[in-house]
């Protein structure tokens, strides 16, 4: 009796076991062209409609990073996206410490590699280039 049980609760578990463990494509494909160099650590997926033009870029989220570590942000856009993902980093106290994009220039870059100076809470923060709609993912890797 007590082998059947066993048997039925690994025939519930095991397909939520399998399931929790799939990914994302995206998250994949962008994980893997990060380097063999790193240490995945976070993924952000990002997926905004058009905007009009802002004084900040509207995806944020807030990140721990440490001191005299580097990291590497991988950006990714899906297929069938119409803007470039591009993100910048921001110390607590809301200075600009790395982008992926040069406003001057007008070029977006699909990394940036950052070594942090100071232990804390960095805003990271996401959009696409020119406010257009899309979809694409952010990877944060540290660098061995």
């Amino acid at each position: 009796m007590k082998k059947y049980f066993i048997g039925i609760m690994i025939l519930i578990i095991l397909p939520a076991l399998v399931k929790g463990q799939t990914t994302d494509p995206l998250i994949s494909k962008c994980a893997m062209s990060s380097g063999p160099n790193t240490t995945f650590l976070k993924d952000f997926r990002v997926q905004l409609p058009k905007g009009t033009t802002m004084p900040d870029l509207r995806f944020k989220q807030v990140f721990p990073l440490s001191k005299n570590m580097t990291y590497k942000f991988t950006l990714c856009n899906a297929d069938n996206s119409k803007g470039q993902l591009i993100m910048n980093i921001k110390d607590s106290n809301g200075n600009l410490q790395a982008s992926s994009y040069d406003p001057k220039s007008g070029k977006a870059f699909p990394e940036v590699r950052f070594t942090c100076k100071q232990t804390g809470q960095y805003k990271i923060n996401f959009d696409f280039r020119d406010f257009q709609e899309g979809l694409g993912v952010g990877i944060v890797s540290l660098v061995k």
